[in-house]
C-alpha cells in the first residue's frame, strides 16, 4: 500500500466521520421536532379553549352585569311615584314641573351608566314622549315612533328587543309596558336603548386577548344580541346544529369540536349564563395550524443551521484531535474567564433586585440576610443604614417629558446618585431604584461614628443630590431620610420612613431635604377650624362663572390650611372641597356624573404639595366646572328658562319671587338670575314686572274693572300699581285708558 493510498483511506474515513456526525446532530432533531409539533397542537388547543372560555366568561360577566343594571333600573323607574302617579293626573299633560322632574330622574339614571344611549316615557293618555335625548315631544314628532307602535301591539310586559328604528341608530332597547294600578291595561312604556357599539367594543378587546375568530351572544329566543369576529372575514361558523348541540349539553360551559360545510374542524366554547343568554366563541383548526406553523419552520432551520454547525465543527474537532490535552487546557481557561466575565456583570443587577426585596421586608431570617450580605459584599458589622428616596417634583407641569418618559428620569436621577456616592471620600452604600421608580440609596457607617456626624454627612450628600440635579438635569427635587438603624434589617423601616417625610412637603414646600426625626420631633397639633367661609366663596364664584375670583379664593384656602401642619388634615382638606365642589354642578341643572366620569379624586390623590394641589383646582378642575356647567346651559338651560318663563305668565295676578322660582326647578337663585339674562336679555325682576304690566294694559283696554281691581289681579296694591306704571310706561293707568280703549 502506497501513501497516497494511505492519504486515501484517511480522507475516506475523514468524510464518513463528517457525515456520521451530522446525521447524528440532524436525525433526532427532526424526530424532535415532529413530537413537539404534534404535543404543540394538542397543548395548543387546550390552551385555546381555555383561553376562550376565560374570555367568554369575561364577556358574559361584562354583558349580565350591564342588562342586569338595565333591568335593574328600569323597574327602579317602573314603579317610582313619578311615573305611576303619572297616569292618573287629569291635567298632566300642561303639567310641566312634574314632567321636567320626571325628565330629571330619567335623565340621572342614564347619567350613572354611560352604555345606556337614551331613555324615553310614553304616556299613552297624553300622547306624548319625555326623553334623555329630545326631552318633551308629541308622539307623531318623535323618532322613534315607529318603535312605540311595535311595542303596543306586543303581548310582552319586558323584554329585550331590537326595535326597527333603535337598531338603526345602534340600540338595542330593554322596553316595559306601564300598567295603571286600578286597570292593569298598558298605559305607557319606558324604553331604555343600550349602545351595542359600547358593548361590541369591550368584546372586541376582550377578543383580541383570545385566540378567538368570532364571538356571538343568543338570547333565550335564539335571537343574536351581537356578534364579533376578527379582520374582515364574514364566514358563518353558527347554524342550528351547533346551537341544538349546545342546547342538548346540560352543562353550563363546555368546548367541543365540530365541522363546518366544507369539512374544516372548528372548536367551539360556550357558557350558559342564568337569564337565559348562551355565549360562544370559534376557533378554526386552519388557524391553529397557521399560529404553530413556526415550528416546522424552525425545525427546518435548525435542521440546516445545526447541519452547517456539525460539519464545520466535525473537520475542527477531526483536525485538532491530534493535541487533545492542549486543547482541553485552552478550552478550560476560555471557558473559566467567560463565566467569571459573565458573573462579574450579573452581580450589580442581581444585587440591586436584592436590596429592593429588603425594602420591601421580603426576606425569611436573619441567617438568610448574613449570607446574602457575605455573598455580595455587603458589610453587616457597621452600626447605621439610612435610606434616602428621591421624588421628582412638579413632573405634572413639565413640558419637557411625556408620563412615558418617567423610566427615563429615574435612570438619570440614579445615576447622579451613583455618580456622587462613588466620588464621596467617606461615604459607603448602594444605589437603586424602588418598585415605585424613585431614586434610593441605602448608606452604612462604621459603629464608632456619632450620631451627629451621621446625620451630618447624610444631609450634606442629599443637598448635593438635589443642586446636581437641579443645574445640570434641570430636575426640582425632594428627598426623604429615614432614621438611623443598628441593624441591617431595619433598612426597611428606615425606608417608610423616607416615604414618610416627603408627605411633610404638603406644608413643608421651602424645604427640600426632609428628615423624619427633625420632622417627628417638630411636629404638635394646632388649633385647626375648616374654612367653610371660603370654601363657600369658591363654589359661588364658580356658580356666577367668576373664574378669577375662585383662583383668588383658592389661594386664600391653601393658606388657610398651612397652621393644621398636618398632612392627613390639609390632604382631607382639599378632598372635602372636592366634594362639594361636585355636588354643586347639581344647583346649575348638570349631573354628578358628569364630572366624575373624569377620575377626579384619583386625580387630586397623585398631587403631593400644596403648590400641585393649589394649582389643579385652579388650572383643570375651574375650567372643568365652567365647560360642564355650559354644556349643561346648552342643553337643559334653555328648558328651564322657558318653564320659568311660563310659571310667571300662568301666576302674574301674585307675587312671584326668584327664589320661589329656583326652588321650583331646583337650582339656585344666582343660576336662574344668569339664565334669565342670557335667554331674555333682562334680569328676573324685571321681566315679571313687564309681564304684570302687559296684563294691566290688557285689563284697562279689555274690561272695566277699576283700578284697584285691575292692581290686585296682577299683584300690586292701588298705590304701588300707580307707581310702576307711571315710571315704565310715562302716564297714569286712568290716562292710559282713555287713550287707548
Amino acid at each position: 500500500m502506497n501513501i497516497r493510498d494511505v492519504h486515501g483511506m484517511k480522507a475516506t474515513y475523514f468524510y464518513r466521520f463528517i457525515w456520521f456526525g451530522c446525521l447524528s446532530v440532524c436525525v433526532p432533531i427532526m424526530l424532535a421536532g415532529f413530537v413537539y409539533y404534534q404535543f404543540s397542537m394538542k397543548g395548543g388547543i387546550e390552551s385555546i379553549q381555555s383561553d376562550n372560555q376565560t374570555s367568554l366568561t369575561m364577556v358574559e360577566q361584562f354583558t349580565e352585569k350591564v342588562m342586569r343594571d338595565v333591568v335593574d333600573r328600569s323597574f327602579h323607574l317602573a314603579f317610582d311615584s313619578m311615573i305611576t302617579d303619572s297616569f292618573n293626573l287629569p291635567d298632566y299633560q300642561t303639567n310641566y314641573v312634574a314632567q321636567m322632574e320626571l325628565l330629571n330622574k330619567i335623565s340621572l339614571e342614564k347619567y350613572q351608566n354611560n352604555l345606556i344611549g337614551n331613555i324615553y316615557y310614553y304616556n299613552n293618555n297624553a300622547q306624548f314622549v319625555l326623553s334623555t335625548e329630545a326631552g318633551h315631544q308629541q308622539k307623531a314628532d318623535f323618532k322613534y315612533k315607529k318603535d312605540i307602535e311595535q311595542l303596543e301591539k306586543s303581548n310582552q310586559q319586558g323584554q329585550w328587543i331590537y326595535l326597527p328604528e333603535s337598531k338603526l341608530n345602534g340600540y338595542i332597547s330593554f322596553a316595559m309596558k306601564l300598567p295603571t294600578l286600578a286597570s292593569g291595561e298598558s298605559q305607557g312604556l319606558l324604553v331604555i336603548q343600550v349602545d351595542v357599539s359600547q358593548i361590541k367594543k369591550y368584546v372586541a378587546d376582550v377578543s383580541m386577548l383570545a385566540k378567538t375568530e368570532s364571538i356571538i351572544a343568543i338570547d333565550e329566543q335564539h335571537r343574536v344580541l351581537f356578534q364579533i369576529q376578527k379582520g374582515s372575514d364574514t364566514h358563518s361558523y353558527y347554524n342550528g346544529e351547533v346551537i341544538q348541540t349546545i342546547l342538548s349539553d346540560q352543562r353550563k360551559k363546555d368546548s367541543f369540536k365540530a365541522e363546518d360545510s366544507h369539512g374544516e374542524p372548528l372548536y367551539y366554547s360556550y357558557i350558559k349564563s342564568t337569564s337565559g343568554n348562551i355565549y360562544i366563541s370559534v376557533y378554526p383548526n386552519q388557524a391553529i395550524a397557521k399560529e404553530l406553523g413556526w415550528i416546522r419552520w424552525m425545525t427546518i432551520a435548525a435542521v440546516l443551521v445545526l447541519l452547517s454547525v456539525g460539519i464545520l465543527l466535525t473537520v475542527i474537532t477531526l483536525k485538532r484531535a491530534y493535541n487533545p490535552i492542549g486543547q482541553l487546557v485552552e478550552h478550560l481557561h476560555i471557558e473559566k474567564k467567560t463565566l467569571g466575565e459573565q458573573l462579574d456583570r450579573s452581580i450589580p443587577p442581581l444585587l440591586e433586585r436584592l436590596l429592593q426585596q429588603w425594602l420591601a421586608g421580603n426576606y425569611i431570617h436573619s441567617p438568610t440576610l448574613y449570607d446574602e450580605c457575605r455573598k455580595y459584599g455587603i458589610p453587616v458589622d457597621h452600626t447605621y443604614v439610612v435610606v434616602l428616596v428621591v421624588k421628582v417634583e412638579k413632573l405634572f407641569n413639565e413640558e419637557r417629558f411625556r408620563p412615558e418618559d418617567k423610566p427615563m428620569i429615574t435612570f438619570a436621577v440614579t445615576n447622579v446618585m451613583g455618580e456622587l456616592l462613588s466620588s464621596h471620600p467617606t461615604l459607603r452604600g448602594n444605589v437603586l431604584h424602588d418598585h415605585q421608580g424613585q431614586g434610593t440609596a441605602i448608606l452604612y457607617f462604621d459603629k464608632d461614628a456619632s450620631l451627629n456626624s451621621n446625620i451630618n454627612e447624610t444631609k450634606q450628600f442629599a443637598e448635593s443630590v438635589r443642586a446636581a440635579l437641579l443645574k445640570y438635569l434641570k430636575l426640582q427635587v425632594s428627598v426623604g431620610i429615614g432614621r438611623f438603624y443598628p441593624h441591617i434589617a431595619d433598612i426597611r423601616v428606615s425606608y417608610r420612613e423616607s416615604k414618610l417625610s416627603l408627605q411633610y412637603r404638603l406644608y413643608k414646600e421651602d424645604e427640600s431635604v426632609l428628615y423624619i426625626a427633625d420632622l417627628e420631633s417638630t411636629q404638635k397639633l394646632l388649633p385647626f377650624s375648616y374654612p367653610r367661609a371660603i370654601e363657600s366663596s369658591i363654589v359661588e364664584s364658580l356658580a356666577l362663572g367668576d373664574l378669577k375670583q375662585a383662583k383668588s379664593s383658592m389661594e386664600e384656602f391653601t393658606h388657610a390650611l398651612q397652621p393644621s401642619e398636618s398632612y392627613a388634615i390639609s390632604s382631607q382638606s382639599y378632598h372635602m372641597l372636592l366634594a362639594v365642589i361636585i355636588a354643586s354642578i347639581e344647583h346649575k341643572g348638570g349631573g354628578i356624573p358628569d364630572m366624575l366620569e373624569y377620575d377626579l379624586f384619583d386625580q387630586l390623590r397623585v398631587r403631593e404639595t400644596r403648590a400641585e394641589m393649589r394649582d389643579w383646582f385652579s388650572e383643570y378642575l375651574f375650567p372643568l366646572y365652567e365647560k360642564i356647567a355650559n354644556d349643561n346651559y346648552n342643553t337643559s338651560g334653555k328648558i328651564i328658562a322657558q318653564k320659568v318663563r311660563r310659571y310667571i305668565i300662568d301666576n302674574v295676578s301674585r307675587e312671584i319671587s326668584l327664589a320661589e322660582c329656583a326652588d321650583l326647578f331646583h337650582i339656585t337663585p344666582a343660576y336662574l338670575s344668569r339664565l334669565f339674562k342670557k335667554e331674555f336679555g333682562e334680569s328676573f325682576i324685571d321681566y315679571v314686572t313687564e309681564c304684570k304690566m302687559n296684563e294691566a294694559r290688557r285689563l284697562l283696554t279689555a274690561t272695566d274693572q277699576n283700578i284697584s281691581q285691575i292692581a290686585e289681579a296682577v299683584g300690586y296694591s292701588h298705590r304701588n300699581f300707580n307707581r310702576v306704571f307711571q315710571r315704565l310706561l310715562k302716564t297714569s293707568p286712568s290716562n292710559y285708558r282713555t287713550n287707548y280703549r
